[in-house]
């Protein structure tokens, strides 16, 4: 009889197995879970997309400016504000409260009717240290220039201007009124100063000719020399064709806009792209223009009035540019266009995927959503009359935006809420982001 083998059973070799079989479902387990979890995984959340519209709050912080025309936030969170008569340049604290920092002029720069003096603003980091310059444009007696200056604080947060020269001069400028300037400045995403101007009240001379300075937007290195990627060799001129430019902003996708100054039909809002040609005054908005002048003796049709005695304002004749359609491939049109009397928009600002842009004759804010590239939603209109005529709009560090009022800039009677006593003001718009 054969002998029986005795097993021998050791217990811890036991535990190991039922161990690793015990782990090994486990895992076999939550490998199935997870793959059963990626069959039902919704991906990525979806992007949204949102713009910035005014919440309707607003609040005045300063009265009794004159013809302001420019402001801008510095790194400390202060804003400088000119006045485009007098010349005065006044630093805006943080408990609202105005000092003077410098006067540009002192001989005011026309005869019979203003709409030059101490316009743009801005300023760049390009001092040793990454110290400030403040770039201004300024109308005198001859002609419109670019000033530059040191801008520097001290430990009380005074702001002053010093080393003051001129970088760039000899822009056209007209007769005894000086009409068209443009006159905005800003530092663009390339670094560069970027200019807006008008025709200088000559149109043609002017608009269509790339050795005139006017009727053009600029493009200027910081030293003042030209930059050697401009259109045209030793040319400042970025652009043509232009009436009377004063907006100018980037979007989130490098796109450059601008408001324009029409004649009597159609404002505009370009696209202003390297070496192109904006018609004027081949054409108004989309249409060929052919002027109609004003009646002999209307009022206006010699800009008659002061700072102190507005011009009355004219009767403006039906105009025949709105009639045979430019589509000459010389002449670049504008996205959008408005009449006269809803916008003649002066500055304009990106402001969390919103252009705005502030507006004289129409006196309102224009809210343009920024739909993609290249790509514009409905205009918006925002206090219609409600402050009359408004010059600027700028994005204030806590995300609201500052909106300065232009009634008293010769023209304050044309518009509702252009009499009112505490004129000319600033005043906060608090913001909101809508989702689309």
């Amino acid at each position: 009889m054969a002998k029986t083998k005795k097993q021998y059973k050791d217990p811890l070799f036991e535990f190991v197995i039922v161990g690793a079989l015990v782990l090994g479902a486990v895992s076999a387990i939550g490998s199935s879970n997870q793959a059963n979890k990626a069959t039902v995984d919704p991906g990525p959340a979806p992007v949204v997309h949102s713009y910035a519209v005014p919440t309707g709050k607003t609040k005045t912080l300063i009265t009794g400016l004159r013809a302001p025309w420019e402001l801008l936030f510095l790194p400390d969170g202060q804003a400088l504000i000119d006045e485009r008569d007098s010349g005065t340049i006044s630093q805006i604290d943080k408990d609202f409260n105005l000092r003077k920092v410098a006067f540009t002029s002192t001989t005011p720069p026309c005869v019979k009717f203003c709409e030059g003096g101490t316009l743009g603003m801005t300023y760049a980091a390009d001092r040793p240290g990454g110290k400030l310059s403040l770039f201004v444009f300024l109308t005198t007696l001859k002609d419109n220039r670019i000033l530059k200056y040191d801008l520097d604080s001290d430990e009380s947060g005074n702001w002053s201007l010093a080393n003051k020269r001129v970088i760039l001069d000899g822009i056209d400028r007209s007769g005894l009124s000086t009409t068209h300037n443009g006159g905005r400045l800003a530092i663009g995403p390339d670094g560069k100063l970027w200019v807006s101007l008008g025709d200088a009240g000559m149109s043609g001379s002017t608009s269509q000719n790339w050795d005139r300075l006017a009727g053009s937007v600029l493009r200027v290195n910081l030293d003042g020399s030209v930059p050697s990627d401009n259109p045209r060799p030793g040319k400042y001129a970025w652009a043509k064709g232009l009436r009377d430019t004063q907006g100018m902003a980037w979007d989130n996708y490098g796109n450059m806009w601008t408001t324009e100054f029409g004649q009597d039909t159609w404002d505009e809002l370009n696209l202003m792209e390297k070496g192109k040609n904006y018609g004027w005054p081949k054409a108004e908005g989309f249409y060929k223009f052919v002027p109609t002048p004003l009646p002999p003796g209307n009022p206006g049709s010699d800009n008659q009035g002061t700072a102190e005695s507005p011009a009355p304002k004219p009767t403006i004749p039906s105009m025949p540019s709105d009639k045979d359609l430019m589509k000459d491939s010389r002449y670049t049109n504008p996205y959008l266009t408005w009449h006269p009397v809803d916008a003649a928009c002066s500055g304009i600002a990106f402001v969390r995927g919103s252009l705005i842009s502030a507006c004289l004759r129409g006196g309102k804010l224009w809210v343009i959503p920024v739909l993609g590239d290249k790509k514009l939603g409905e205009p918006q209109a925002f206090f219609a009359g409600k402050f009359g005529r408004l010059r600027k709009a700028t994005l204030a560090p806590d995300g609201s935006i500052w909106i300065i009022t232009s009634n008293k800039d010769g023209r304050g009677g044309w518009s509702k809420g252009g009499e009112n006593p505490k004129d000319d003001r600033v005043i906060r718009v608090e913001m909101k982001d809508v989702t689309y």
